[in-house]
């Protein structure tokens, strides 16, 4: 069977090799072009940091504590074989930008396949712009590297279902993928079936014996040594299942439609977190979101007698589907969902290849298709440019260029421990105090703090002014973007000398009456030390 309605048959001999590894070339600088700038501008965010602190350990210790959490350590064997332990942001974060650029090589060798020169470039172009596809490639996380492997379990099952090439090294390369994918990610387990699931419906089961068998075997091999694997982590899975915050229980307040728009913007809609909306307005995402799901549809429907089109379609639209179902009783986010992002690519690619394979449709094409790419490429220089990840160094350096040593901080946002203390200089001896939730109230902080002479908190932004003690006190803020720095001192003179020159400054520092609450706290203080 053609894979395509429209094209010519692709040649697979040797000019057809030169022109994958040509095409796997371009892609993976294109990807690179869209990843390597700002790579290590950012700091490390919570689960960086995790990342970070884990291949510190001893080979041993880094092991038990992964599945202690229910992680396989496959990623963060990887990056502690590399030597990368105590590494910059830049080398923490480098393997996954080429683990990230091999799949986009895969997939425009894919689109090239099935569809031809115009296909593979699309499919090159909307793989290295994709905001979630560069977000994720820039992470010192596993996501990168699972999607490379899912990748790689669809390049070898098209290959099959294609009869294209060595059908054993394609079930290989196949098997590869879809156990590597579980073996780095367990939430891999529903790409994975959804993959086979597609298989089943494209009828491999039916085909001659010698063949059925290696579909078979493939099958059987991924999910006996996945669910081995995955019996593993059942106890530490059902131990993070009855903690409070275990498992993502953050997400709970969300409700299903918050759920579900916010998982469709940030994969299918273009959408990049915190975007700054330099070059293009958020308001064109919708569009950029709309154009392409119509690329996606006229590949698919040009297609639709196609098997390898229809077993894209069930991982473009069926993983989507599945994981809105499981959103219905868990938390589900974006990077839960990456892994659907290659059929949906290779299916938008094939739908340029339709329209401007047809003389009439191609004017039109072409327009359309310079508009699209124009969006496509700002928002992916968009999100390069993103702010995605809180950086707390500016606070670290003016804490310690203040000489705060050997200091409590308390706080409403409950990631400080890990994100600001990664940073903190082990010499200034920073602790962390009270740590409260953003739901809580923030009487609470100044309670902690109220019998000290010099109190120290990082706030959001949008937290109450800090209450100022009576008769010489003094409340100063310094604002870091979302967060804000605040001493509350019981006496003025008792400020570091470098903060001395704030006290003239009322958009710093304040001296009026003593709040309702810092008394409240002052007065349980009191009694309790004269009890």
């Amino acid at each position: 069977m053609m894979d395509s309605t429209y094209r010519a048959s692709i040649d697979d001999g040797d000019s057809g090799v030169r022109s994958d590894i040509s095409m796997c070339l371009v892609a993976f600088a294109a990807c690179l072009l869209f990843r390597l700038p700002a790579l290590g501008d950012l700091q490390l965010w919570y689960d960086e940091v995790i990342t970070a602190d884990a291949i510190r350990n001893s080979w041993g210790g880094m092991i038990r504590e992964r599945l202690s959490q229910g992680h396989f350590p496959t990623y963060f064997a990887v990056l502690k074989g590399l030597g990368l332990s105590g590494s910059s942001e830049f080398a923490l974060r480098l393997p996954s930008v080429v683990a990230d650029c091999a799949a986009g090589g895969l997939v425009a060798v894919m689109a090239r396949r099935i569809g031809g020169a115009v296909c593979a470039l699309a499919a090159a172009l909307l793989y290295a712009t994709f905001p979630i596809l560069i977000v994720y490639a820039q992470e010192a996380r596993p996501y990168a590297l699972q999607l490379l492997c899912v990748t790689l379990a669809m390049f070898g099952q098209i290959a099959l279902l294609r009869r294209a090439g060595s059908v054993r090294w394609s079930a290989s390369l196949a098997t590869i993928g879809a156990l590597g994918a579980i073996l780095i990610i367990p939430a891999s387990v529903v790409i994975v079936a959804l993959q086979h699931l597609a298989l089943l419906h494209c009828g491999v089961v039916r085909r001659g014996a010698p063949e059925r068998r290696l579909w078979i075997h493939h099958i059987a091999v991924t999910w006996i040594a996945g669910i081995v694997a995955l019996a593993f982590l059942v106890p530490s899975v059902l131990a993070q299942a009855g903690k409070s915050e275990g498992l993502m229980k953050w997400q709970k307040n969300t409700s299903l439609l918050g759920r579900v728009k916010g998982v469709l913007n940030g994969t299918y809609g273009f959408s990049a977190p915190e975007d700054l909306d330099r070059y293009l307005p958020h308001q064109f995402n919708a569009p950029l979101m709309w154009s392409f799901f119509a690329l996606v549809a006229i590949g698919l429907i040009a297609n639709r007698h196609s098997l390898v089109h229809r077993y894209l379609a069930v991982l473009a639209v069926g993983t989507f589907l599945a994981f809105i179902g499981i959103a219905v009783f868990t938390a589900v986010v974006n990077r839960y969902l990456i892994g659907m992002m290659p059929a949906a690519v290779l299916l938008a690619s094939t739908g340029a290849g339709v329209l401007f394979a047809n003389p009439r449709s191609r004017w039109l094409a072409g327009s359309w298709m310079a508009l699209f790419s124009l969006g496509v490429g700002l928002q992916g220089i968009d999100t390069l440019g993103s702010p995605r990840k809180y950086d707390w160094r500016p606070i670290i350096s003016f804490l310690h260029d203040n000489g705060v040593r050997k200091t409590a901080v308390h706080s409403d946002f409950f990631l400080i421990r890990k994100e600001l203390g990664y940073y903190a200089d082990v010499t200034d001896e920073i602790e962390f105090g009270t740590i409260i939730g953003s739901a809580e109230p923030i009487d609470k902080l100044w309670k902690a703090a109220a019998n000290l002479p010099i109190s120290w908190f990082i706030l959001t932004v949008q937290r109450e002014a800090p209450p100022v003690p009576m008769p010489a006190g003094v409340a100063c803020t310094w604002s870091f973007g979302k967060m804000k720095v605040v001493m509350v001192a019981r006496d003025h003179t008792e400020m570091p000398a470098s903060l001395g020159s704030a006290l003239a400054d009322p958009r710093i520092c304040v001296f009026p009456t003593l709040s309702r609450s810092y008394a409240s706290a002052r007065s349980d203080a009191d009694i309790t030390a004269s009890n």
